[in-house]
């Protein structure tokens, strides 16, 4: 059973368990979908406006794809927990001989790449959603700018928990070379979502929209 199939309550019980599962990528992902939930709503709260009708066809396309973009953190909350009990599973290997170790190692670095993967993939939809709220925060319906703002501020969260997650297991990762390309794939994902949240946060104090 997926996350989106239980309640609030269900999922925080389970975040609050003694299981390492699910853990802060999981939250991540739905504090993600929260922000996607939050944008898809300013654009609803848009379309059939008369005051807003020139950007309703791009309100449309934002609930098209906020709608996708929940689906897929659903499947990425779920991902996450996968990817830590894969880890898991692999340090319990065996170690008795060198061939042993040997597995027991590319296994361990094998599953290690998925949970820098998983997270890696939360700070993209984090970017992309935000981009997405800064379109609805600049042209949607400003009685919801607040919510717009809210959005805003679930996506650095999420941002922050995914990079976390993401550098917490390259400390361990033995390929330099992906270590490298991840590092400078997060900071430049860091620059795009700060530059969003940044815009918006000056986009609604210039204006007085809050």
């Amino acid at each position: 059973m997926g996350i989106e199939n239980i309640t609030v309550g269900e999922f925080v019980e389970q975040v609050s368990s003694k299981e390492p599962v699910p853990g802060g990528g999981a939250v991540g992902a739905v504090v993600a979908a929260l922000a996607a939930g939050l944008t898809e709503m300013v654009a609803n709260l848009t379309i059939g406006k008369k005051k807003y009708k020139e950007w309703e066809g791009e309100m449309e396309r934002v609930v098209s794809e906020m709608e996708k973009t929940k689906e897929e953190l659903y499947l990425i909350a779920k991902k996450d927990m996968d990817a830590f009990n894969a880890f898991m599973e692999a340090m319990k290997l065996p170690k008795n001989t060198e061939e042993e170790k040997k597995i027991r190692q590319e296994k361990m670095q094998g599953a290690l790449k998925g949970a820098i993967d998983v997270p890696y993939e939360l700070a993209r939809k984090a970017r992309d959603i935000i981009k997405q709220t800064e379109i609805v925060t600049e042209f949607g319906n400003k009685n919801a700018v607040s919510d717009a703002l809210s959005a805003a501020e679930l996506c650095k969260a999420a941002f922050e928990i995914a990079k976390a997650n993401v550098y917490i297991n390259l400390k361990y990762l033995k390929d330099e070379k992906l270590k490298e390309y991840y590092e400078q794939e997060t900071d430049e994902l860091e620059k795009q979502v700060y530059g969003s949240y940044n815009r918006i946060k000056e986009m609604i104090k210039e204006n007085g929209w809050l």
